[in-house]
């Protein structure tokens, strides 16, 4: 599949935000507060419905439950030392931890068994091999039908794939597609769709077909990177590192101009300012060295078509460049498709 891009939608969009209770109908501009600010450090985030909390993961070897009101409801160990969880994902009652983050050549998935607080878990591990080399990812999803999706970190991203592990501990991925840049988290909506957010977006994603098709620009985080369903099943949750606060949005349904995604959280990378404003391929042409005798010569005789001929070349060279441009970037009609 081409390389997705958000940036071609043509409708604008405006962001909801909305509250959340335990589980009720939503309200515009709640936030969770966490009450143990330590809990920010996390970068993953799963909703738990049936235990009426959210699962985030702050510090190796451990979960922490939130309650909707952003107190702590408990923590849950278990006796493994993961080095870059990044994502949570729930499935059948039991709470999938991603260790997937740094550029590797596979990833590990727990599976907590048990999640009685204060207690170590017992789980069940898989290691997932990449088919084609290291890769770095913040992204893991398990789909309704208990398969594992891993989604990399790249421009493009590439979209990963298991079918539910059984008693295999060893597994090879299979990548079917190409993913949105630079992808910090994802979640399953249902059985063929799952949203996914950057540190600039959050987008609605067909696992059918694999593209985007809706985009909204996601509200202002630190560093934006987990997303989860509400516990009430009619929206979503957004976290961030560095930031206790988890923010109830809407899921995108039209698609928005969110621009391009960052390889890095806002504000941490710099861009050297231009010394001065680039030069048009029309006012190139025209600022071009005064021309030889010889030159001269030849656009009298042309009677002046050497300086508009060299005008025509650099605006159609131009329009040329925009089709090219365009055309790559959109996606091919045939796609991949998988049970997921």
């Amino acid at each position: 599949m081409a390389r997705v891009q958000p940036p071609l939608a043509c409708a604008a969009a405006s962001l909801l935000v909305f509250g959340m209770a335990a589980p009720a109908a939503a309200s515009p501009g709640d936030v969770i507060t966490l009450a143990d600010p330590s809990l920010s450090a996390s970068g993953a985030l799963a909703a738990d419905p049936a235990r009426d909390v959210y699962w985030t993961a702050a510090g190796s070897g451990a979960v922490q439950a939130i309650n909707p009101d952003g107190s702590t409801a408990g923590e849950v160990s278990y006796a493994a030392a993961p080095t870059g969880v990044e994502a949570l994902a729930m499935f059948d009652g039991a709470l999938y931890v991603g260790d997937v983050g740094g550029a590797r050549s596979a990833v590990t998935v727990y599976r907590l068994n048990s999640m009685d607080y204060g207690t170590s878990a017992a789980f069940t591990q898989w290691t997932l091999h990449y088919p084609d080399g290291a890769h770095d990812a913040m992204t893991m999803m398990v789909s309704p039908r208990g398969n594992i999706w891993i989604v990399t970190k790249g421009s493009p991203g590439g979209l990963y794939y298991v079918e539910a592990p059984g008693t295999l501990a060893e597994l090879t991925l299979e990548r079917v597609a190409d993913a949105p840049d630079w992808v910090t988290d994802g979640v399953f909506t249902d059985g063929s769709t799952a949203v996914l957010r950057t540190y600039n977006s959050v987008l609605t994603f067909d696992m059918m077909d694999y593209a985007v098709t809706a985009a909204e620009v996601a509200p202002a985080q630190p560093q934006g990177e987990s997303v989860t369903t509400s516990l009430d099943a009619t929206g979503l949750v957004l976290g961030s590192r560095n930031d206790d606060r988890l923010l109830e949005v809407t899921a995108p349904t039209t698609m928005a101009d969110v621009g391009e995604a960052p390889s890095t959280p806002p504000g941490t990378a710099t861009v050297a300012e231009p010394t001065e404003a680039p030069t048009t391929a029309v006012e190139e042409a025209e600022t071009t060295s005064a021309p030889t005798d010889s030159e001269t010569q030849a656009g009298k005789s042309g009677g002046g078509r050497g300086r508009y001929g060299a005008l025509a070349i650099a605006a159609l060279v131009s329009v040329v460049a925009g089709g090219i441009a365009y055309l790559t970037s959109k996606p091919p009609s045939k796609h991949y498709r998988r049970r997921h």
